[in-house]
């Protein structure tokens, strides 16, 4: 796919980012593998706990899994799994990567979780051209929605782009929070320093937020420490 080829296929408002995003158009992989490191905070106020962890997106489905490591306390590590595919997604935890804690599923996990897979598409640009399981609608020259189907719910969010044209947050009025017996919850994301790693040019640092009453609650901070393709 070249460059001229973009036209029709994408909102206007993407063009320009995914050219830039993507100097190679003709060489799409399968698969998007990213590792990360990071913090996550529970609930307001809470001590933040680090992770590490390695994330593998499909690029022509909406499709993940993310698999962390904590370390909670002494030796002690908690091991997460998130996974998204055909429609379900699940949440699994378990205290030295072999005692099960917990394991969820259900609606409010699996749109949570097509949310998920939308609000990282500047972490697999590919999927821009590749992934025809999203609808693009261009809301304005700054605003772009995707959608998907998450097990027969349609979830969409809102993509922002800077005045440089680059992405600059994501958001939507009403994403499931689990920690709220999934109640919707207006969240948002923001990404900045824009670098190119293995050929593609992606934000390496994100922040992910509920929009609660009393204010905005970041609960994931992270930096994207390396990229694979995988063919």
């Amino acid at each position: 796919m070249t460059p001229s080829s973009l036209e029709g296929e994408l909102p206007a408002a993407l063009e320009p980012y995914v050219e830039r995003a993507l100097p190679d158009l003709e060489n799409v992989p399968r698969r998007v593998r990213i590792s990360q490191k990071g913090e996550m905070w529970l609930k307001p106020g809470a001590r933040p706990k680090s992770f590490s962890a390695v994330q593998e997106y499909s690029v022509d489905g909406v499709a993940f899994v993310w698999r962390a490591k904590f370390r909670i306390a002494g030796v002690a590590t908690l091991k997460v799994v998130d996974r998204f595919r055909r429609g379900q997604g699940s949440l699994e935890s378990k205290l030295f990567g072999s005692i099960p804690l917990t394991r969820e599923r259900g609606p409010a996990v699996s749109e949570g979780q097509a949310f998920r897979y939308l609000g990282e598409l500047p972490w697999v640009p590919q999927a821009f051209l590749a992934n025809h399981e999203i609808e693009f609608r261009e809301l304005d020259s700054r605003h772009v929605e995707a959608a998907t189907d998450a097990g027969g719910t349609r979830v969409a969010l809102t993509i922002e782009l800077g005045e440089d044209g680059d992405i600059t947050g994501v958001s939507a009025a009403a994403r499931p929070r689990l920690e709220d017996k999934g109640n919707p919850t207006p969240w948002s994301g923001s990404f900045s320093d824009y670098a190119e790693l293995s050929g593609v040019r992606l934000p390496r640092s994100a922040e992910v937020r509920w929009d609660l009453p009393d204010g905005p609650f970041t609960y994931w901070s992270g930096e994207i420490t390396g990229l694979d393709l995988i063919q």
